[in-house]
């Protein structure tokens, strides 16, 4: 099986309709197995075969298959378990398959691939819970590794050490003591600039405070972040109202 123009049961090349037909049963029976719904590959052959793959074989029709699993594979995307990807695919072929994978809606598995990225990660994973995983993912025995290149703030710790004693290990969110102790035997709180760094906000004692793992995350990511921001100004009499610096050509009506 070295290349896709070709396959050792039907040599006969395929056109663009075969292979558009052949990629839509395909994605149908990759969407029930994502979800955890049942499928019978060996029907879904059969029904290709007595109907817009009139002509080809069993054999032919499966390794397809393995050819459109291996152009998943290769465009990081998950495809079905019971078709490896075929090895030492053309690139002409393969190249077409791509842009019919692509025309038939294949970005909706976008949120199943894997990514290095934070914001990305959480975006998918948000996306992916509103859907029935109805099966285990198959994950990755061994991650790829990458180098990001960040950039990230300055901070002074006497800030955040003043902050965090100033606390006395209760939350200044919510109020409740500490969750645990940290490995320096102290109590472990985290500190949170009320006004971000990102928007221009001060690495000042009255810009930030202590706050549980979970107050501090109620920050970033709940529905209610902006009333909590409230709340927290409210709350500690220390902290100043700050707000965001303008860019320089902005013009203030």
């Amino acid at each position: 099986m070295s290349d896709l123009s070709s396959s050792p049961i039907d040599s006969s090349a395929w056109s663009d309709t075969e292979l558009a037909v052949t990629i839509k049963a395909y994605l149908k029976m990759l969407h029930a197995e994502l979800h955890g719904v049942g499928y019978n590959k060996a029907a879904v052959n059969r029904e290709l075969r007595a109907g817009p793959l009139a002509g080809r074989t069993k054999g032919s029709i499966e390794f397809r298959m393995q050819n459109i699993s291996a152009a998943l594979y290769e465009m990081k995307m998950p495809y079905i378990a019971g078709y490896l990807p075929a090895r030492n695919i053309g690139s002409a072929v393969k190249e077409k398959i791509i842009a019919l994978l692509s025309a038939q809606g294949v970005e909706s598995l976008e949120a199943y691939v894997p990514t290095p990225h934070a914001n990305v990660l959480s975006e998918r994973v948000s996306d992916l819970r509103t859907r029935h995983l109805g099966t285990v993912p198959r994950g990755s025995q061994s991650p790829e590794i990458v180098t990001i290149t960040t950039s990230t703030y300055v901070r002074d710790p006497a800030v955040k050490a003043w902050v965090l004693q100033s606390a006395n290990g209760q939350c200044e969110g919510c109020g409740d003591p500490a969750p645990f102790t940290g490995m320096d035997g102290l109590p472990y709180l985290e500190v949170h600039h009320v006004m971000p760094l990102s928007s221009h906000g001060s690495d000042k004692t009255t810009n930030a405070v202590a706050l549980c793992p979970n107050c501090h995350r109620r920050c970033h990511y709940s529905k209610d972040r902006d009333e909590f921001k409230l709340a927290l100004y409210q709350r500690v009499a220390r902290l100043i109202v700050e707000v965001p610096e303008l860019m320089d050509n902005t013009i203030l009506i």
